[in-house]
């Protein structure tokens, strides 16, 4: 069976969030003459990546512009849509000078929301309860921005959030007929209505941190503090220390978005329901007191 589905896979069976990449199958990637650096399953430099992940495949992504592909063994096309709509995409755009936040993004109350933090925080699942409700989906999990006059606007990139069964069963969705992302797993790819904007101002930026009990709290922060939160929720951000150009243009980016949106730190209790944490935001962004840009 594994065999069959290792056979039949192929680019245009794998959804990727760029339509002008040029994605191939290959029996080997290319590799990288030069990396700035290597280790045992990647090799990064400025306009190159190749990684390689154990019964999933090897990947390579190069100038912004190319990825090739290898099914492992055990590949299926969830898997590696994780692995190519995550770990290579944010090499595509890094090699593009696109900045990628790690976050999710959509449109509420005619605002653009982004929503950072740490693995387990409720990025995708607040993401999906509020496009449920009645948000305009943007992206998950990877953020990309486009900057005009230095204002950041949010490239909508996203067909889907990644939610685990529980939050599922939380938002009254049926996991049905979607798509595991791995078999070992139970995380599902959730479609949602890809945004028809071209770009969308961003706003607010949360960042949510968790807390083992108590209330939700709303912390704003200063210009300093925000810059250097939001500098630590880049894409991929390990991947800089190979692409010191790179880094350089990231800095100004980030400022830019400090300068043009409320940034907030949410401490989040730990076992407080999607339901009481979508309204907790929403009533904080609806707020008429709270600083708006």
């Amino acid at each position: 069976m594994a065999l069959f589905a290792f056979m039949s896979i192929n680019p245009e069976d794998l959804y990727f969030p760029l339509d002008d990449v040029t994605i191939k199958r290959v029996d080997e990637p290319k590799n990288i003459d030069a990396p700035n650096f290597t280790n045992s399953w990647m090799a990064i430099n400025e306009n190159e990546f190749r990684m390689e992940v154990e019964n999933v495949g090897k990947f390579y992504a190069g100038y912004g512009n190319i990825v090739q592909f290898a099914p492992g063994p055990d590949a299926t096309p969830s898997s590696l849509e994780l692995y190519l709509n995550g770990s290579v995409y944010g090499a595509i755009l890094h090699q593009r000078k696109t900045l990628p936040i790690h976050g999710s993004s959509f449109i509420f109350n005619d605002k653009g929301v982004l929503l950072c933090g740490e693995s387990g925080a409720g990025k995708s699942s607040l993401t999906a309860a509020f496009c449920i409700h009645g948000a305009e989906f943007l992206t998950d999990d990877v953020t990309p921005f486009q900057f005009e006059d230095e204002k950041p606007l949010i490239i909508p990139r996203s067909d889907r959030v990644k939610l685990w069964e529980d939050s599922l069963t939380q938002l009254s969705e049926n996991k049905g007929d979607l798509n595991k992302i791995r078999p070992e797993d139970e995380k599902y790819y959730f479609p949602i209505k890809q945004s028809s904007h071209k770009y969308y101002p961003l706003h607010f930026v949360f960042i949510i941190r968790l807390k083992d009990a108590g209330s939700v709290e709303f912390i704003p922060v200063s210009k300093t503090e925000a810059f250097t939160s939001l500098y630590s929720e880049i894409y991929r951000l390990h991947y800089l220390h190979s692409m010191p150009v790179l880094k350089q243009n990231y800095l100004k980016k980030i400022a830019s978005i400090c300068n043009h949106s409320a940034i907030t730190i949410v401490n989040r209790p730990a076992e407080i329901s999607i339901k009481k944490m979508h309204d907790a935001l929403s009533g904080y962004i609806c707020k008429p007191n709270i600083k708006q840009y």
